[in-house]
C-alpha cells in the first residue's frame, strides 16, 4: 500500500490516524484476466487503486465493445457517475490481465469524510480530477482528429501502446483497427 499512500500524500498529506482508518476500509482484491470488478446494470460502489495490473472500462454498443478508458497501475479506478448518482452503472470494468485493486468501499470513506476534513479534501480532489480527464477525453473526441488523439496517447501514454492490445487502443481512439494500424505506419 505504499504506492497508494504516496499517490494520496500528494494530494493531501495523512496523518498516521487517517492512513490506519482509510486502510480498516481497504479490501485487496486479486482478479484473475477477464473477471469483471464492475458490472454494468449494478450499482457502483467502490472506489478502487490498482496496485498492480490493469482495468479496461467499456460500454456495449449494439453488440460490440467500446473502450472508455484504461486504468493502469499505481490508478484510481472506480465509475464516479454511477457512485455519485447511486443509479446503476453503464459501464463495465474488466481486468485485462491478472490484476491486484484495493478496493474501498463508498459508503465507508464517505463516513471517514464526515469525521476527518483531510479525508474529505482528498476525495473532493480525486473526483475533480476524474471530471477533468473524462472533460478532456470527450472534448478530444469533438475537437481533435483521430491522428492528434492517438498523437496524445502516444505523447501521454505510451503504456497503453506497450500493453494494450491494438483494437482496445483502436476502440479508444473511437477508429477502426486498419486506421491504427495506418497511423503507427506514419509514426
Amino acid at each position: 500500500m505504499d504506492e497508494f499512500f504516496r499517490r494520496l500524500d500528494h494530494i493531501a498529506k495523512l496523518s498516521e490516524e487517517e492512513r490506519e482508518a482509510i486502510r480498516s476500509i481497504v479490501t485487496i482484491q486479486e482478479l484473475k484476466k477477464n473477471e469483471l470488478w464492475l458490472q454494468e446494470g449494478k450499482k457502483a460502489q467502490l472506489f478502487g487503486f490498482v496496485q498492480k495490473g490493469y482495468l479496461r472500462k467499456f460500454y456495449w454498443l449494439d453488440g460490440n465493445e467500446v473502450t472508455d478508458y484504461f486504468y493502469l497501475d499505481n490508478s484510481f479506478a472506480g465509475d464516479v457517475p454511477s457512485i455519485l448518482s447511486k443509479k446503476p452503472a453503464i459501464a463495465n470494468l474488466v481486468a485485462m490481465e491478472p490484476t491486484t485493486i484495493l478496493s474501498i468501499p463508498a459508503e465507508k470513506i464517505y463516513s471517514l469524510c464526515s469525521q476527518y476534513p483531510n479525508i474529505e479534501h482528498l476525495m473532493r480532489v480525486l473526483i475533480e480530477q476524474a471530471f477533468i480527464t473524462f472533460y478532456y477525453r470527450s472534448t478530444g473526441f469533438i475537437l481533435s482528429t483521430p491522428k492528434e488523439r492517438y498523437e496524445k496517447l502516444v505523447d501521454e501514454q505510451p503504456e497503453v501502446l506497450q500493453r494494450v492490445a491494438q483494437y482496445h487502443i483502436a476502440s479508444y481512439l473511437g477508429i477502426t483497427p486498419q486506421h491504427l494500424s495506418r497511423l503507427r505506419a506514419e509514426k
